[in-house]
């Protein structure tokens, strides 16, 4: 089940997944949960996730304290995972891969997963984060998952342990989404970085391909054992399917990733040639703005056109002008965002307690008005797709 993401795993991540599981160990746990991947991330191994983490003071030290607070002598904190169970342990099971850093373990006493006799599983919400954390790494258009995506994907899953620790140490999880983002966008290079087109239509691609071997191995194996089904989806269908539960989440995560890769590039451009005029500035993000729009109606009339190959069901200038309008207000609106995070800080550095007040009303507005257009997308996106039906 977790093959597709053990295969994309950075030796970073595979790092932290070795230490999740000596933190596991250490409280004599039998499966490994969120908390357990906590002091992990924010550990030397976590890289972008454990810079975001430091800048809310959620350091390895202050992490590892309140675990210990909380779980020594307590059972796991959350649900074993639900999925295939492995009979000969006796309870849900997932087997993890073999890091090249298992060396740098073995003295710690704790048992690292290449000589630990027992086996040990995951929590059901650590499988998905990890799920999630493969799916963010599609979103971002890369061929790896690092901790970064992790932690992006533990944050989804609101109700586990590890959020709640985030939290009572004093990190905002909103806050840290952004501070992910925004040093992902520092530490990538535009070698590393594929267009919002390549991101999206192989990301789809990779989905559609994964989705549809596992329905050919449930026909293989109903022809097998001569136990029929009553229906399984064409690859037509699956296409479909995949296209409306995924498109609205990698057009978001590109306009934010992408909006915060232009203020790095504005700031860099600075740093190098002094302040830009205010109106060339406006008009490079104005510009930005078309191009992100261009791209988008690009990359869905390309998955219409050569994956559904229903070139009679093309969206019309209408329905793109839909999808773009909302592009561009989403844009604008993690512009603003972006801007007054920076106030922000600003306030935090001067103690201005009014301006911080002001500021955070101002920021809380924002945070709600990018909800409303992240659901007008997803809306807009779902109804356009649907209509459009491979089965209709």
């Amino acid at each position: 089940m977790l093959d597709s993401v053990f295969e994309r795993s950075s030796d970073a991540l595979l790092q932290v997944l070795q230490l999740s599981l000596d933190e596991c160990i250490s409280f004599d746990h039998t499966y490994i949960c969120t908390d357990h991947m906590l002091p992990a991330l924010a550990s030397e191994y976590g890289g972008v996730a454990s810079q975001a983490l430091a800048t809310m003071k959620v350091d390895e030290d202050a992490v590892r304290k309140e675990l210990e607070n909380q779980v020594k002598g307590k059972t796991e904190s959350e649900l074993p995972f639900s999925g295939r169970p492995d009979l000969s342990a006796g309870r849900p099971s997932v087997t993890l891969p073999v890091t090249s850093l298992n060396s740098n373990n073995s003295s710690s006493g704790q048992g690292s997963i290449a000589d630990s006799r027992k086996a040990y599983g995951m929590s059901d919400l650590m499988v998905q984060a990890l799920h999630r954390a493969y799916e963010y790494s599609l979103f971002f258009g890369l061929q790896y998952i690092n901790p970064e995506h992790l932690l992006l994907g533990i944050m989804d899953a609101s109700e586990s342990t590890a959020v709640k620790i985030i939290e009572e140490l004093g990190g905002n999880v909103d806050f840290l989404r952004r501070q992910i983002l925004q040093l992902m966008s520092k530490a990538l290079n535009n070698e590393e970085n594929p267009g919002l087109k390549p991101a999206i239509v192989s990301g789809l691609r990779e989905l559609i391909d994964k989705h549809y071997r596992a329905v050919s191995t449930l026909q293989a194996l109903s022809v097998r054992s001569r136990y029929a089904l009553s229906s399984l989806p064409p690859r037509s269908e699956i296409v479909h399917m995949v296209c409306v539960g995924y498109f609205p989440d990698f057009i978001l995560n590109q306009i934010a990733f992408r909006r915060y890769l232009l203020e790095e590039t504005l700031a860099q451009l600075y740093l190098r040639v002094g302040g830009l005029d205010k109106e060339l500035n406006a008009t490079i993000i104005s510009s930005a703005a078309q191009t992100l729009r261009a791209e988008v109606r690009s990359s869905i009339e390309f998955m219409l056109s050569n994956e559904y190959r229903l070139f009679n069901q093309m969206l019309d200038d209408a329905e793109h002008d839909l999808i773009g309008s909302v592009v561009e207000d989403l844009w604008w609106a993690q512009g603003e965002e972006i801007a007054l995070n920076a106030l922000f800080s600003d306030a935090l550095d001067d103690y201005s307690r009014d301006n911080m007040l002001n500021l955070q009303e101002r920021r809380l507005e924002i945070t709600q008005r990018l909800a409303k257009l992240r659901s007008r997308l997803d809306e807009t996106i779902r109804h356009c797709f649907v209509k459009r039906s491979v089965s209709a």
